[in-house]
């Protein structure tokens, strides 16, 4: 924890100086409290200076912290923590350059000063220099105990690995801050685009070690079918199905493709899943879209042993239990509805249609309280959903309004 105090002309000043990221929240260890005194007649308002960059940063008003305490350091140029405030203050603004020289400056005077020992590796890495900052984001990231600084040094760390290639130990890292930090959006974001390299460098190794096997065909079906071209990807995935016809989730694959162009297909896409189940019998996607098939056809006999066969495959598929539960209630089976919905509940809380389909199983079984509280979840559900994808659509905003103006500044 680094503070200082003690700037004055002539008599000692009790200004604490805190940073934090945007608020109250000082990183480090005990107290280490720099007596100086400034000299000269230019600065009897040390005293003002001080609490107005106190102030700022409490604030997260940087640009004034950084302003005030360059006057403090003109004031006083050999307090190490002055310096180190000022690299945090930079770093926060954006500015890490200078973030990167004023913790240099800091560890000059003071080679044990926490927090320039902390910030100096992230300083470099947001400033491009990731060969250089490894060293100090490395050793950091396994020593730092304070969580916003780990997240911080961390996802650093984690870009610099991405940057150099080092896909091992980014995958290693990612694993840990993952763990660490399960909900928190830019790791996810770092998650992504990580294993998205990975794939891309996949793709081009097998490109050019296998260009005419199975797998690169299915991986071509892939990729033609993220570009919205279905009857190129369908081709594609027949190719791979030629070469190894026991492929498992090839014919599993083309049978959505197939659903997606609608009633016309109906068949057909029946033909490849029941293909599927040749090949794996286990299949409990490939058993839950059959039953999908014979529900929208009204044989609900059919579609009740497809669905029953998929939540028995796999208990947590959500889908096929509130589909199985469907199922029931459709052929005047409402009793038996009741344990695939509550089903789906339990491993899908979040699920509005869970909710909201059990509340209506439980109004016409007679069980009102249990209906009301499964109503007031389905609306806590929906309006969570609705929250989240605003959310997404505010951050893909600002994502690309930054992105704008990156384009505009250079």
């Amino acid at each position: 924890m680094e503070i200082w105090s003690w700037l004055s002309h002539g008599k000692p000043l009790g200004i604490i100086l805190l940073v934090g990221l945007g608020s109250l929240c000082l990183w480090g260890r005990d107290p280490l409290v720099q007596k100086a005194r400034v000299k000269g007649n230019g600065f009897q308002g040390t005293d003002t200076i001080s609490a107005q960059a106190q102030a700022a940063l409490r604030a997260g008003n940087y640009a004034v912290a950084i302003k005030r305490l360059k006057e403090l350091a003109r004031a006083a140029p050999n307090i190490a923590e002055i310096h180190s405030n000022l690299c945090i203050a930079y770093y926060f603004s954006g500015q890490f350059a200078e973030a990167t020289e004023e913790c240099r400056t800091a560890l000059k005077l003071k080679p044990t000063l926490v927090n320039a020992q902390y910030f100096l590796g992230p300083s470099l890495a947001e400033g491009g220099y990731c060969i250089e900052a490894m060293p100090y984001l490395e050793r950091d990231f396994r020593r730092v105990a304070d969580k916003q600084l780990k997240r911080i040094i961390g996802t650093d760390t984690l870009r610099c690995y991405m940057d150099l290639n080092e896909a091992d130990k980014g995958v290693n890292l990612d694993q840990t801050l993952i763990a660490e930090f399960p909900d928190d959006p830019e790791i996810l974001y770092l998650t992504t685009h990580l294993y998205s390299n990975l794939s891309a460098i996949a793709s081009q190794h097998l490109l050019a070690v296998a260009p005419g096997s199975y797998q690169f065909h299915r991986m071509d079906a892939e990729v033609l079918e993220l570009q919205g071209k279905p009857d190129d990807a369908i081709a594609e995935f027949r190719k791979a199905l030629e070469i190894n016809p026991h492929a498992a989730g090839v014919h599993y694959a083309i049978g959505i493709l197939l659903l997606r162009q609608g009633p016309s297909s109906l068949s057909k896409a029946h033909g490849e899943f029941e293909e599927e189940l040749k090949i794996d019998p286990g299949n409990a996607n490939a058993e839950f879209q059959l039953g999908r098939i014979a529900g929208s056809l009204r044989n609900w006999t059919e579609a009740l042993a497809h669905l029953e066969r998929a939540t028995r495959l796999n208990s947590k598929l959500v889908v096929a239990q509130i589909a199985l539960g469907e199922a029931y209630v459709s052929s005047g089976r409402v009793g038996d509805a009741v344990t695939p919905l509550e089903r789906a509940v339990e491993a899908a809380p979040g699920n509005p249609t869970a909710h909201y389909r059990l509340s209506v199983v439980y109004r016409r079984l007679g069980r009102t309280r249990e209906a009301e509280q499964q109503l007031a979840a389905y609306k806590k559900a929906e309006n969570d959903v609705l929250k989240s994808k605003q959310r997404i659509r505010g951050s893909v905003a600002d994502d690309l309004k930054n992105s704008n103006k990156g384009d505009t500044d250079h």
